[in-house]
Order: structure tokens, then C-alpha cells, then sequence
């Protein structure tokens, strides 16, 4: 078919997926630009999805299949994209934003199913490394579309918050009260994510970030092109050294720094856990690679009692928003013993962080 001055192959497959004595129904819209800009297939996924619901697939026929043989899919963890000494920041950007829009989608499809908390925190973790990978690739950019949609990721990824908050809690509830009270509100809370990841927001942000890295019209002044042709290594080096020593500054005096300022240290700490394991393949001469593993096992041990404290800092507002705050066993979730132990705990895991061997230099 054409559309404007673009020709664009159709075909709709519509069966089952069949391995073994296991099937799943199939029903896809395959798009290829023939001719013209690629702009106008994306156009025309768009006007697809104003008519019946069109989400980006990330799965060939064969695996699906695949997935049919094994355990029911459930919570898919990033997995490691492969660059090389050779890959430019552009290109790097994109393969990483693929993976993190493949890791979103298969982790919304097993929320399709099953109310999952694991594939509900990975969902939201994709799209939290998503945000980052924008904010860390920013200079990039010379693109009106940027702001907008790293504002609609921070929707989406909001969406996701109340539910999350809820199963946190669910693991730490000491009271069968509370436990059964949280069992009910996350039925609503669920309830809201099914209802905007089915939404027609939702859905546009996936073909707008699709379009958005696979076109890759990021720049439109030529001038600018060594900016995304420079080498990824060097860009690497120099964002992990900034974001390095904000997490190594901002944490200084950890015990004494309110709770706001802790969740700001929080999320320096997150956005470079997250570039570390962004650009750890292209560390792999000598002995980059183990000081790589003991690098994420400083920032893992960092994070997690962050995001502790973090937890404790959050659970009054979630309670009272929930209408929970007189419950049974609710003061547990947010002690003050509790919370002198993180302290001390976070503020040694700081000092591991620091002390640790940076394996980018």
C-alpha cells in the first residue's frame, strides 16, 4: 500500500504458535518500508492504533515457540548488550534503548496474564534504565521529541509506583491484619497498571520510541555528527566518571543527611549502577572485567540498603494514602531502630563503594 509518497508492505499473520502440546494464538500486523521515508510506516502504525489496540512486538515466530517449551514466562531481567571497542555513542544508544524497550514489552506481556510482582518491578526497572539511558545520552540530542517522551517514561514508570509500594510492604507486613488489607488494595493498584499500559498513551509512547531509535534523526545540524560518531569507550569514561563522583560526594556524611537528600543520593547511585552495566561490555581488556564484577557488587550492596532506608522514609505517606495507617503491625514497616541500624549499614556500604577499584580507568 502506499502512504504519501512511501510504499509499505502489509501482511497480517493471524494462527497459533504450536511446540509440543502447547499453543498460542497469533495475531500481528507485519510492517516493511519499500519505498520512501520510514517516517510513514510508523505513521501508519499509528493509525492502526487509533483503530484497535497495536502493541511493538519483540518476539519472532520462533520465539514464541521457544517460550512454549520451557516454564510459563515471568519476570525478565536486563540481559547484558554486546558492544565493542568499535561502537560509537549513537549506535550504543540505541542498541541499548532496543534492549531496554524488548525488556519492558516482555515483561508487560507476562503482566497480561499474571499479576506478577517480580514482572511488575522488572517493567518498571526497564523503564527506569530507560530514563537513565536518556538522561546519560543527553548531550546527544538536539531533538524537540527528547523532553517528551522522557516525560512520558516518567508517566508510565509512575504508574507503576503504587503497586510496587504495596508488594514492598506485603514482603515486610508482621500482621495478618495488614497483610490482608494490602492484599486488597493491591487488587486496585494492578487494576490501575492493566489500565494504562491498555492505554492509548501508553501504546503511542512505544511507537514514538520505537520510531524514535530506529530512525536515530537525532541531530539535524551535520556539524554535530562527531558528537554521535565519537567513540562509545571514550563517552563511556568520561559520564561514568561524573556520575562516579556525584554518588562519592553525595554520600559523604550519610548519616546525617535528611531523607530527602538520602533518596537524591539514591537515585545518582541507580543512574550509575545502571551506566555501569550499560557500558561494562566495553571494558574487557586485562583485568577490566573483574574489577567490573567487584564494581556492581559495591554498588548491588550500596543500592540495597538505599533502597531500605528508602522504604522506611516512604511507608507513612503509602499507609496513609492507603487508609492503612491504623492498622495492625503498620509502625513496624517504619521503626526507628530499624532505621539507625540502615544508617550505619548504608554509610559502611558507601565506604565499600568508594574504596572500590573504578573499572573504567
Amino acid at each position: 500500500m502506499t502512504e504519501g509518497d512511501a510504499t509499505i508492505e502489509v501482511a497480517l499473520d493471524i494462527g497459533k504458535v504450536v511446540a509440543a502440546d502447547r499453543e498460542a494464538r497469533l495475531c500481528e500486523i507485519e510492517l516493511e518500508s519499500k519505498a520512501g521515508s520510514p517516517a510513514a510506516l510508523f505513521g501508519l502504525v499509528r493509525k492502526v492504533n487509533l483503530v484497535t489496540p497495536a502493541y511493538i512486538g519483540v518476539l519472532s515466530k520462533a520465539e514464541r515457540g521457544y517460550r512454549l517449551v520451557g516454564p510459563a514466562p515471568g519476570a525478565i531481567k536486563a540481559s547484558v548488550t554486546p558492544l565493542t571497542a568499535e561502537t560509537n555513542a549513537a549506535t550504543a544508544f540505541a542498541h541499548l534503548a532496543a534492549a531496554c524497550l524488548k525488556q519492558f514489552r516482555l515483561n508487560e506481556m507476562a503482566l497480561s496474564w499474571s499479576r506478577d510482582a517480580d514482572a511488575l518491578h522488572q517493567a518498571r526497572v526497564s523503564l527506569r534504565r530507560l530514563r537513565s539511558l536518556f538522561s546519560i545520552f543527553k548531550s546527544l540530542f538536539a531533538d524537540s521529541r527528547f523532553d517528551h517522551m522522557r516525560d512520558e517514561l516518567r508517566w508510565l514508570a509512575s504508574e507503576l509506583g503504587d503497586a510496587r509500594g504495596i508488594d514492598v510492604m506485603i514482603k515486610q507486613a508482621t500482621t495478618e491484619e495488614l497483610s490482608s488489607r494490602l492484599q486488597e488494595a493491591r487488587s486496585g493498584a494492578y487494576g490501575a497498571v492493566e489500565a494504562a499500559f491498555s492505554s492509548v498513551r501508553a501504546r503511542a509512547l512505544m511507537i514514538d520510541l520505537a520510531e524514535w531509535i530506529s530512525i536515530k534523526d537525532w541531530r539535524r545540524d551535520e556539524t554535530d555528527e562527531a558528537l554521535l560518531v565519537q567513540p562509545a569507550r571514550r563517552f563511556a569514561s568520561k559520564k561514568l566518571d561524573r556520575l562516579w563522583k556525584k554518588v562519592a560526594k553525595g554520600g559523604s556524611g550519610l548519616i546525617d543527611l535528611d531523607d530527602e537528600a538520602r533518596h537524591e543520593l539514591r537515585i545518582s547511585a541507580k543512574k550509575l549502577r545502571y551506566a555501569a552495566e550499560f557500558f561494562g561490555p566495553l571494558y574487557a581488556n586485562r583485568k577490566e572485567p573483574k574489577r567490573y564484577k567487584r564494581f556492581i557488587t559495591a554498588m548491588e550492596g550500596l543500592q540495597d540498603q538505599l533502597g531500605s532506608l528508602n522504604d522506611l522514609a516512604t511507608a507513612p505517606d503509602m499507609l496513609s494514602k492507603l487508609d492503612l495507617s491504623d492498622a495492625a503491625g503498620a509502625e513496624d514497616l517504619f521503626s526507628a531502630a530499624d532505621k539507625e541500624k540502615l544508617l550505619h549499614d548504608a554509610a559502611e556500604a558507601h565506604d565499600v563503594f568508594v574504596d572500590t577499584k573504578r573499572f573504567w580507568r
